[in-house]
């Protein structure tokens, strides 16, 4: 499902934010990515995503190979990636309901099925009686669970999400990765990038660990 083979990226001030990363995480696999500040993590999700492209190296996601993707081509590759991000990253002068509904309005869904998408994704978290609220109205544990909808909406193949319980208590923490469990266990293929160690190993799955951007453990499956 997402492959990197001898995978490095070099940024123009010469700092390197991969050196030759191979893995290998499978077609409804839940994976941890974890590591310090600067090992790395963000550059891979965003490697994924094609928001940058490797300097070496092969990258594929599902029957996607990165390195043949035309920008016009990016587009349709991401409508098979959900994205949670840990600051949330929502509209402030829009409501919980359009704020789920963006990538479906963007991506020329017609109305009835916007409605139905977003209703059945906010139920899914418990936020569908918020549905009308505004991010200002709703508490850190709320407002993550509305990026899950957000991401979920779009019903992707691929789940990415990057540090998503940095701002959550212990008990909030666990509920969003239950969450991504449950989404793992109906077929999902999810990496979630993390430095919550003890989180990690309650969760028992597969763990790679990258340092100075190189991985370090967890290739082997």
């Amino acid at each position: 499902m997402i492959v990197f083979e001898h995978v490095s990226k070099r940024f123009p001030n010469g700092y390197t934010g991969l050196d030759n990363v191979s893995l290998h995480i499978r077609r409804g696999e839940m994976v941890f990515l974890t590591g310090h500040s600067g090992a790395g993590k963000s550059t891979l999700l965003r490697l994924v995503l094609l928001m940058d492209r490797p300097s070496s190296g092969r990258i594929q996601v599902g029957g996607y190979s990165l390195s043949r993707l035309r920008r016009g081509q990016i587009p349709a590759l991401r409508r098979h990636i959900g994205v949670v991000f840990q600051d949330h990253q929502l509209l402030a002068d829009r409501s919980v309901f359009e704020n789920v509904a963006i990538a479906l309005r963007v991506a020329d869904f017609y109305p009835d099925e916007i409605d139905s998408r977003v209703r059945a994704a906010l139920d899914m978290v418990g936020l569908l009686d918020r549905a009308a609220l505004f991010p200002e109205a709703l508490s850190g544990g709320e407002l993550q669970r509305v990026g899950i909808a957000r991401a979920m909406v779009t019903r992707p193949t691929v789940l990415l999400a990057d540090e998503p319980t940095g701002n959550l208590d212990p008990a909030l923490s666990a509920d969003i990765m239950q969450r991504f469990n449950k989404y793992n266990q109906a077929g999902m293929t999810i990496l979630v990038a993390t430095h919550d160690l003890d989180l990690v190993r309650q969760m028992g799955h597969r763990t790679l660990t990258l340092e100075k951007g190189r991985l370090v453990s967890g290739a082997a499956q």
